[in-house]
């Protein structure tokens, strides 16, 4: 390096990003999507019944219970949707599946934050911004990265059954497909103690609940 040289960082680009990961983009426009239908339909009186059903469930695996038992009971729901999109991503169903599985996520989350703005404003709000969206920030991003590679692996599986496709080592690709897969449920787990941690340090603080 020359005296006096100035090292340039190249700025990442959101657009950039996406362009080499358009599976990732795919899965979040889907989760997007869930979350806008849930929003917009929520004036429906069985949307409302359904936001209201939601929140209940999701107070009661939180209130008045152990920080153990808020991490194993959070972080079972996590798993529930990592293994069908696991079990999805091993077949040829995948690349549907993974796509509904992120939208129906989606849906699960904009009822929930829905519900709580309309029927709390502030208080609504501030529990939004406190509680709930903090850790499903985390476990939306685990979920995403997850459903992509379910995608991908669904994806190899299916052009290995038609005509003239590459051969391609499934063995080496499951591999890495569960490696990846079980470094997300592993952060999901991260995203399940951050929840029993706000949730015990500030749910008692919301008259609501």
């Amino acid at each position: 390096m020359k005296p006096g040289g100035v090292v340039v960082l190249k700025r990442i680009s959101f657009l950039s990003f996406f362009g080499k990961n358009r599976l990732l983009l795919l899965m979040l426009l889907c989760f997007l999507a869930g979350v806008i239908i849930s929003s917009v339909s929520f004036s429906g009186s069985r949307a409302a019944e359904f936001s209201n059903a939601i929140f209940g469930y999701y107070i009661s695996l939180r209130k008045n219970t152990t920080f153990l038992k808020v991490i194993f009971s959070v972080f079972s729901y996590y798993l529930a949707f990592f293994v069908a999109l696991f079990i999805a991503g091993s077949s040829l169903t995948g690349v549907v599946l993974s796509p509904v599985i992120c939208c129906t996520s989606g849906l699960y989350f904009g009822s929930l934050i829905s519900y709580t703005y309309s029927s709390f404003a502030l208080k609504g709000i501030a529990f939004n911004s406190v509680i709930i969206i903090p850790p499903a920030l985390i476990v939306t991003l685990c979920m995403l990265f997850a459903a992509k590679e379910s995608f991908s692996f669904s994806l190899i599986l299916l052009k290995t059954v038609l005509p003239k496709s590459r051969p391609v080592n499934l063995s080496a690709e499951f591999k890495t497909y569960c490696g990846k897969y079980l470094l997300s449920v592993i952060f999901s787990l991260v995203a399940a103690v951050a929840d029993a941690a706000v949730s015990g340090s500030f749910i008692k603080y919301f008259s609501f609940v």
